[in-house]
């Protein structure tokens, strides 16, 4: 049974008990069977030869063959890596275009996300940008979507951001609708929820639900305008009854891989200059 399991085989065989009928149809003698059947063996020979020229290669030949195409389909497989770390590398310069063409002032650095700090209840994470880069201590760290959080710490290659889900970020802030002034500061009740909140507003503030919280600029640390989120409650502090905002950024800030580094912008460092010319 071997013997008819191989595929040269089996095409000859069928060929020859092609060839058998059709001989017996063509001695009715019908002229135009006949040619017919003449027509058909010569293309089922045709087809047998070529089975068999092909069934003669050697089983060094075809080990020979199938390692060729593997290689063909690691390269292709390699090909197709590299088209979509170009195309990802692609979506993120472009989204740093938009910024800096929105921002001519902005100076910016971009960077990945390389380790989140599990210690921390706040979320940080550190970027593969450094001093090497032009990163400082305090510059802010954004996405196309708004202020993500702070340098808090920076070696040569790399540099720790603290986000904005934490207390130690206070940043000038205002309703975009009202222009009441707060500050955006993170509240470990709100941490996990991926919100911040929107403090320091007078009690008579308009603030309400939907209302857009951007930065002020007022100190120099961050630059005006920039998007903190969206307004999704109000509440009253439960120890001296003050009103704040629930704040929800536009960010994911516990899922984001990639920010862009402000190294410098207008009036960046404006209190600290101001500071040192009345010392002086």
């Amino acid at each position: 049974m071997e013997f008819f399991s191989d595929k040269k085989v089996k095409i000859i065989s069928i060929t020859v008990i092609a060839v058998i009928v059709l001989m017996i149809l063509g001695a009715a003698g019908n002229p135009v069977l006949s040619s017919g059947v003449n027509f058909l063996t010569k293309g089922l020979f045709q087809v047998s030869a070529s089975a068999a020229k092909e069934g003669d290669k050697t089983y060094d030949e075809l080990i020979s063959e199938n390692k060729a195409l593997k290689k063909e389909a690691a390269d292709l497989r390699t090909q197709l890596v590299d088209y979509y770390d170009l195309k990802e590398e692609n979506a993120r310069l472009w989204k740093y275009y938009k910024i800096k063409k929105d921002n001519a002032d902005y100076e910016i650095m971009p960077g990945a996300v390389i380790n989140r700090d599990s210690s921390q209840d706040f979320y940080s994470f550190s970027i593969d940008v450094g001093t090497s880069s032009g990163v400082s201590v305090s510059d802010p760290v954004i996405t196309e979507n708004g202020l993500i959080g702070f340098i808090s710490s920076v070696n040569a290659v790399s540099s720790k951001v603290t986000t904005i889900l934490s207390p130690d970020l206070q940043a000038g802030a205002l309703d975009k609708r009202t222009k009441d002034s707060g500050v955006v500061a993170g509240n470990a009740l709100y941490t996990d929820e991926n919100k911040t909140t929107f403090t320091k507003i007078d009690a008579n503030a308009e603030v309400k639900k939907g209302d857009i919280i951007t930065t002020s600029g007022i100190g120099g640390i961050y630059p005006e305008n920039l998007i903190v989120g969206k307004v999704s409650d109000i509440k009253y502090d439960k120890y001296d009854a003050a009103k704040y905002a629930v704040v929800t950024p536009y960010e994911n800030i516990k899922k984001v891989t990639d920010v862009v580094v402000l190294t410098d912008f207008k009036n960046k460092g404006e209190i600290k200059r101001i500071s040192e010319k009345e010392d002086n």
